[in-house]
C-alpha cells in the first residue's frame, strides 16, 4: 500500500486544483458558447450542405470557423443575434459553422488557410475562397460588413 506524507498530499491539491478549475471554465465557457449560438437562432448548416445550397440557390457560404468554448466566438455569435446582423445573414447567405475540435477542421484550416478563430469565410458553391470577412463585434459594423 502507498502511503502519502502530508506534503506530497499538499503538492498532490496544488496540482489537482488548477486542472479541476480549468476543466470546470472551460464546461463553462462551452455552455456560454451553447447559449450564444441557441440565441442568434440560425440554420448552421455543415459545410457540405451549405456548399450543396450555395449552388442551388446562387448564395455564397458564409464559412464560421469557430470553438464552442471560445469567448472572443461567443461574442461574434452573441453579434449575429443582433436582428440587423441576422437578416443579413439569413437573406445573403448559406451559414456554415465548422468547429475546432470537428473532425473536418483540420482539412479546412489547410484549405483555407485558417490559423485562428473566429474567422469568417465567404466561399462560393464550388468551395472556392470569395473574400475573407472582418469579424467585428459591434453589431452595425458587422451588418455593414456582411451586406459589402
Amino acid at each position: 500500500m502507498v502511503s502519502i506524507n502530508r506534503k506530497g498530499l499538499r503538492y498532490l491539491v496544488y496540482a489537482l486544483v488548477p486542472l479541476a478549475l480549468y476543466f470546470v471554465n472551460v464546461e463553462y465557457q462551452t455552455w456560454r458558447g451553447e447559449q450564444a449560438l441557441t440565441a442568434a437562432a440560425l440554420d448552421f448548416q455543415p459545410l457540405p450542405v451549405a456548399l450543396a445550397r450555395a449552388r442551388s440557390s446562387g448564395k455564397p457560404v458564409l464559412a464560421d470557423f469557430s470553438a464552442i468554448w471560445c469567448p472572443a466566438c461567443r461574442r461574434l455569435h452573441e453579434v449575429f443575434a443582433d436582428p440587423a446582423v441576422n437578416a443579413a445573414i439569413r437573406n445573403g447567405y448559406q451559414l456554415s459553422r465548422i468547429d475546432y475540435e470537428s473532425p473536418e477542421a483540420a482539412a479546412f484550416m489547410a484549405r483555407y488557410q485558417v490559423s485562428s478563430f473566429p474567422s469568417l469565410l465567404l466561399l462560393d458553391g464550388e468551395g472556392r475562397l470569395l473574400r475573407r470577412l472582418t469579424v467585428h463585434f459591434e453589431p452595425a459594423a458587422m451588418a455593414a460588413e456582411l451586406k459589402g
